[in-house]
């Protein structure tokens, strides 16, 4: 890194503090202050020795949030900025806090973490892929227009965008393309990853013949795993 410039640290406890790496504590305790969107007082206390004085932002929005973690940088040489997951995997305030501390003149360094992909890969024992391979889609980018590709395995995230009121044309829309594209008695799972508020991970397993029933289960944690099967 360049010397005597501001520096802006993007880092993550992964799903769970236990989760949090070694070179992410360390870049912690380099900072001279933290600010995090995604902890409360008492989840926050577990970092009061690496990062006291944390700052929250949990009662801001995200535009608010991006603006106090970069202007720390005017007091501070080196800002944390603390999220969870893979830093920059489906996590645009941590894109954001990057984007705006780069115009600001600041090094960015992004630390990887343990992400949702991750765990997923170990629940549902993704080590060996369909033949086609493993397709991965963020739902909030294709409410209006559903790809379905079932000689793939299928990991949908942010789900639960569909439920979203605005949605339930495109929710309905969703339901049909699948019903077309997959066979009834095709797999459907819902999986909600140990995470900061529960350990134990949870999934809810379905079909594609119940998909419309099994979409009303979905919380904002939840993705959705579509195991490949034969073409018609």
């Amino acid at each position: 890194m360049r010397e005597n410039c501001k520096k802006l640290y993007i880092f993550s406890y992964g799903l769970y503090p236990a989760q949090i790496t070694l070179e992410t504590l360390a870049a912690m305790r380099q900072c001279g202050v933290v600010y995090t969107h995604c902890l409360d007082k008492a989840t926050a206390a577990q970092f009061s020795r690496q990062a006291p004085g944390m700052k929250l932002t949990c009662g801001l929005n995200r535009e608010e949030t991006v603006k106090a973690a970069v202007t720390a940088l005017v007091k501070h040489d080196t800002v944390g900025f603390l999220t969870y997951g893979n830093p920059l995997f489906l996590n645009q305030t941590a894109a954001e806090v990057m984007k705006a501390a780069a115009k600001k003149n600041a090094e960015v360094r992004v630390f990887a973490g343990v992400s949702s992909f991750d765990a997923l890969i170990n629940l549902f024992a993704l080590n060996k892929y369909s033949p086609r391979g493993l397709r991965l889609v963020d739902a909030a980018f294709s409410v209006e227009n559903p790809v379905f590709t079932p000689d793939m395995d299928t990991l949908i995230f942010v789900p639960d965008v569909l439920n979203l009121p605005e949605n339930s044309a495109r929710r309905k829309n969703f339901v049909a393309a699948a019903l077309k594209a997959y066979p009834e008695t095709a797999r459907v799972c819902l999986a909600d990853c140990a995470c900061i508020s529960s350990r134990s991970a949870k999934v809810i397993k379905g079909d594609i013949g119940g998909l419309a029933g099994l979409l009303k289960k979905i919380n904002e944690r939840h993705t959705m795993f579509i195991p490949a099967v034969k073409r018609r």
